[in-house]
């Protein structure tokens, strides 16, 4: 097998960054392995012999966490943000009008259980290995580990009740499947990380890869939802509050992590694997890329247009930089609605007047230019004039071809981190001044430097602190979609007649402007969870559907 050594040999000779150990990849790229081998699945005629066997295996797994894509896109099913195609699927989704059979819940089952059937191919065949190094090998066992409850994290948050399956299974036996009651799965998370932590890292050289910090930031992550209770049949909020909050606190206790000083600088180049990342999904031009730059960026920038197009609620969210909402502070100018506002505003957001990658003026008000941007140039452009600013960057700017970027995607930072942990004694009620303390560290970030929370007291006050902090710290990218999920008020915020969009003072007139269409969101108590794909049911008569579809 000459061929495949040549093709290994040349992959390892990349930097070390585990998005290119994909061995999966390796295979399908080796024309020269021979037949018997099959190419969609690690063999046990080629692993499972040594200590390397493992690592590549483990490194395979990686490739199933989600695109920036995936993530980021989420939010245009929120009340963030409108889909700007009309007829992709995250427009049925926020429409309601989604079925069984729209191509995005499929399209979701089959990415996270194909990352689950990887983690239990690695399980079932681990012990074949007799380590060379046993730390390293359990260390790897341990990402594995982690990675699948991930999997499942996702999975849950989505459809609810659903398989866990934890070793590999044939045709057969999954046709005979049945749906886990969430209670179940949340429990196979909490023992499987809370394990598999004792044998992972602070820290790693090989950036991207499972260390004790990503694992309990996952952790955290998935406990806090799981306390939303969205399938109304596991009401143990407290206690999943509080192994968020001792998560969470496990995190910052490793004291590995820190706020990043400029937030500006979270979503660049130059700033990849930065002190605040805690978990992130690794890519590189021209080896493993993603389509960040053509999926987001502007039209004028040669892209196809961005998939999400920022809505008012989200521009209004952003307090002054007096610290108030702009409905109660005199000096908030409405005919220069962007200016001395929170800072993070304008590090999320473009807005007409606003420097693209390129050096050129973002400009979508009609009649003030006749750039590709404007609104109504296209169906490609921004419906509401305003753009995500995060993840664009000059480097991806120009290229022949725009899905050839190489920016890391940040699963989770360290901000999150800090407002699970608030978030989690807030809702049970204790430490109130710590919670506090952690919403202000956020704050009081250097080039954000809001006015501190002071004098907020109750539980009410609190809540509405901490989101509100989620909602402008976290916008765009992808964690409002599960955020007014497990808040339960989705039915509130994300039923609309009509989309408003940027405002801008008319050239001719003086006039503000405000854009608005009469693009529809709705959602009903359905919508709560994404229904069981149709062909998995034909497949399997056993898994029930959830309500409504």
């Amino acid at each position: 097998m000459p061929g495949f050594l040549l093709c290994l040999r040349n992959l390892l000779d990349k930097p070390k960054y585990i998005c290119v150990l994909i061995i999966l990849g390796l295979i399908a790229g080796c024309s020269d392995v021979l037949d018997t081998v099959p190419t969609d699945r690690l063999s046990s005629q080629v692993y499972w012999q040594a200590d390397k066997d493992a690592e590549y295996a483990a490194n395979a797994v990686y490739r199933f966490l989600e695109s920036p894509v995936t993530i980021l896109g989420r939010d245009a099913m929120s009340d963030l943000v409108r889909a700007t195609f009309e007829t992709s699927d995250e427009t049925k989704v926020e429409a309601s009008i989604a079925d069984s059979q729209t191509n995005i819940f499929q399209n979701t089952w089959n990415d996270m259980y194909s990352g689950i059937r990887r983690c239990n191919d690695y399980m079932a065949n681990i012990g074949k290995i007799t380590p060379a190094d046993e730390a390293k090998v359990n260390r790897l066992t341990s990402e594995v580990r982690t990675l699948r409850c991930y999997f499942y994290s996702r999975l849950v948050a989505y459809f609810g009740d659903v398989p866990l399956i934890a070793t590999p299974i044939g045709i057969s036996e999954s046709k005979t499947l049945t749906r886990t009651p969430v209670s179940e799965i949340y429990e196979f998370i909490y023992t499987e990380i809370n394990d598999a932590v004792n044998y992972l890292p602070k820290t790693t050289a090989e950036k991207g890869r499972v260390t004790q910090g990503a694992a309990l930031g996952i952790l955290a992550r998935t406990m806090l939802f799981a306390a939303g209770n969205v399938t109304g049949t596991d009401s143990r909020a407290n206690t999943y509050y509080e192994r968020a909050k001792v998560a969470a606190d496990a995190v910052i206790a490793l004291g590995v992590y820190s706020l990043l000083p400029n937030y500006k600088d979270l979503f660049t180049y130059a700033n990849e694997n930065n002190v605040e990342v805690v978990f992130d999904k690794q890519f590189i031009k021209d080896v493993y890329a993603n389509s960040v730059m053509n999926s987001f960026g502007a039209v004028s920038l040669g892209n196809n247009g961005s998939m999400m197009s920022p809505t008012i609620q989200l521009v209004d969210e952003y307090e002054t930089k007096n610290g108030k909402k702009i409905t109660e502070d005199a000096a908030y100018d409405p005919m220069n609605p962007y200016a001395n506002r929170d800072p993070r505003l304008s590090y999320t957001l473009y807005v007409p007047g606003d420097v693209l990658p390129n050096g050129t003026i973002y400009d979508s008000r009609p009649g003030w230019s006749n750039t590709a941007d404007v609104i109504g140039a296209s169906y490609q452009v921004s419906k509401t004039g305003l753009l995500p600013k995060k993840y664009i960057n000059p480097e991806d700017v120009g290229q022949s071809n725009r899905s050839n970027c190489g920016i890391n995607l940040i699963i989770i930072r360290y901000a999150e981190i800090l407002l699970t942990a608030a978030e989690a004694r807030i809702e049970l009620n204790t430490e109130p001044g710590v919670a506090l303390g952690y919403i202000n560290d956020v704050r009081r970030r250097a080039d954000v430097n809001m006015p501190q929370l002071v004098d907020i007291t109750g539980q009410s006050a609190l809540r509405e602190a901490v989101r509100h902090e989620r909602m402008v710290e976290l916008a765009l990218e992808g964690n409002r979609f599960f955020d007014i999920r497990r808040w339960k008020i989705a039915e509130n915020v994300c039923n609309m007649n009509q989309i408003t969009g940027m405002r801008y003072v008319d050239k001719n007139t003086g006039q503000l402007v405000v854009i608005t269409n009469d693009y529809k969101k709705k959602f009903t108590a359905r919508d709560y969870l994404w229904p069981i794909p149709y062909n998995e049911r034909q497949l399997n008569s056993n898994l029930t559907q959830n309500t409504g579809y």
